[in-house]
């Protein structure tokens, strides 16, 4: 008779390893915010995911305003259309 090992748990949380130093400022955190520490990552995640977009949008427009046609034509987008007076 096969023994089938035994289901590993599916409501498990993940398993994340930092460095003691990180670890050190997320027990830091976690007493002066009163948050959990996957709380406190979610958060951490989510700004590092804001800082990349934030990093991209500003390479975007630094590369924009190199080049004379594109600039005009950003800035141009934002005017607003006039219509015709009677």
């Amino acid at each position: 008779m096969r023994i089938k090992p035994k289901p590993k748990p599916t409501n498990k949380q993940p398993t994340v390893r930092i460095n003691a130093a990180a670890k050190q400022k997320l027990d830091r955190l976690q007493s002066q915010t009163d948050k959990s520490q996957p709380d406190l990552l979610d958060r951490a995640i989510d700004l590092l995911e804001w800082e990349m977009l934030a990093q991209q949008a500003a390479a975007d427009f630094a590369a924009i305003a190199d080049d004379p046609e594109t600039l005009a034509l950003y800035h141009s987008s934002f005017q607003p259309h006039r219509t015709k007076e009677k």
